[in-house]
């Protein structure tokens, strides 16, 4: 008789943990990365390219200093087969916001008012921060007031997306600078982002809408339209659904 031997599939190894105070930050931001098994190494990349056991290896705390850092790392090791991808990116901080004003949010879902939006806290992908400010009705305003008279170029917004917990991005974003001659908001800049399918797990997305070259105001009015009711391939179709937003960049 002779015996058979089938090779037995590699064990995936977990994900490591990327451990960060906030992703915004100011000048720059301090990174760990963790995993506790013998044996095996973390290896990541800071230009949104997937790591591979060709790139960094990880070995002390990681220093950011340029916005828009998306990071990504795994894990590696002998016998077992590579983790998933983890992924941050880091945001740095833009023109200066002397106040702001926003539609009151939902009072589940509070953040820490106002603030909220510029403290550079947050960007944790989870519906349990206390960082999110969440809203349920289909119009969010805010209202920001500058430093002086600013030249912008763009203005980014930080929302969460969870479908699994009926968090959508908003479809419509509507960026106005306040005209002194007209004693008016002017629209600067508009996005659209339809909701094209289901997309699993939950993650931060900055959302970024472009300007008009001539933008220079001290104030700026931003208003964000989510989705009327849940899509037809969504369990709660035909419901209100959530937008969730914790930080908002002027540039």
């Amino acid at each position: 008789m002779v015996a058979i031997c089938k090779a037995q599939t590699p064990v995936q190894l977990a994900p490591p943990l990327i451990k960060y105070q906030s992703v915004f930050f100011k000048k720059s931001a301090t990174v760990e990365l963790k995993f506790a098994q013998q044996g095996t190494q973390i290896y990541y990349t800071l230009n949104n390219r997937t790591p591979t056991v060709k790139d960094k290896l990880y070995r002390k705390p990681i220093q950011i200093k340029k916005s828009f850092t998306t990071l990504k790392a795994m894990v590696a090791g002998e016998q077992f087969s590579t983790s998933e991808i983890v992924t941050a990116t880091f945001i740095k901080d833009g023109i200066n916001v002397q106040s702001v004003q926003q539609t009151p949010a939902n009072e589940r879902f509070p953040g820490n008012g106002p603030n909220t939006l510029i403290d550079n806290e947050g960007g944790l992908p989870a519906i349990g921060s206390k960082t999110w400010l969440g809203y349920q009705q289909d119009s969010v305003e805010i209202n920001m007031v500058m430093e002086g008279k600013q030249k912008l170029t763009s203005v980014l917004i930080n929302c969460l997306q969870d479908h699994g917990s009926w968090i959508f991005l908003p479809v419509q974003i509507r960026v106005y600078q306040f005209d002194e001659r007209t004693q008016s908001f002017q629209l600067a800049g508009e996005r659209m982002d339809p909701i094209n399918g289901n997309i699993p797990g939950a993650s931060c997305v900055p959302v970024q809408v472009l300007l008009s070259k001539k933008t220079i105001t001290n104030k700026i009015k931003i208003v964000l339209n989510k989705i009327k009711s849940l899509p037809e391939w969504h369990p709660g179709k035909g419901q209100q659904g959530w937008q969730f937003i914790d930080e908002i960049k002027l540039y």
